[in-house]
């Protein structure tokens, strides 16, 4: 059953985690999951210094420069089928922007890894264009 276009950001807006897709040129379609945070019609991930790498131009920016398009999945697994739903936020890329407080506030509200000064080194800025999601009907099962 399809998922209302407020339905989908409530759900996005409680979900802590989700998967990015960019697009590689030369290697198509590139995933990798994130921590995320939808603010009306934006959508916040940030690039942080919590976690080890070895550099913070990460392949999803590389990405982002060449085709500013991106989706973000948020989806619900169980083996009740009947839980089953997902939503998705296709995306366009506005700025790689240097941490503002406001956001990196936000951030913090939501993810408490980031309370630590600095844990933020930037913020993807993106538009939703496009809403999507369904969930399973109740009583649903594998084979209706």
């Amino acid at each position: 059953m399809r998922l209302s276009d407020d339905q989908i950001r409530s759900r996005l807006s409680r979900a802590e985690f989700g998967v990015l897709g960019t697009v590689d040129a030369d290697r198509g379609v590139h995933l990798v999951p994130v921590v995320f945070l939808l603010d009306g019609d934006r959508l916040l991930i940030p690039i942080d210094t919590v976690k080890a790498k070895s550099t913070t131009r990460l392949r999803r920016l590389r990405n982002l420069e060449q085709d500013i398009r991106a989706s973000l999945l948020v989806d619900h697994r169980s083996e009740d089928w009947s839980e089953l739903w997902w939503a998705r936020a296709d995306l366009v890329f506005v700025s790689n922007a240097v941490r503002t407080e406001a956001d990196a506030g936000a951030l913090r509200s939501k993810y408490p890894t980031y309370a630590s000064p600095g844990s933020i080194d930037t913020v993807l800025n993106f538009e939703v264009v496009n809403l999507a999601g369904w969930v399973a009907e109740p009583g649903s099962s594998p084979g209706r």
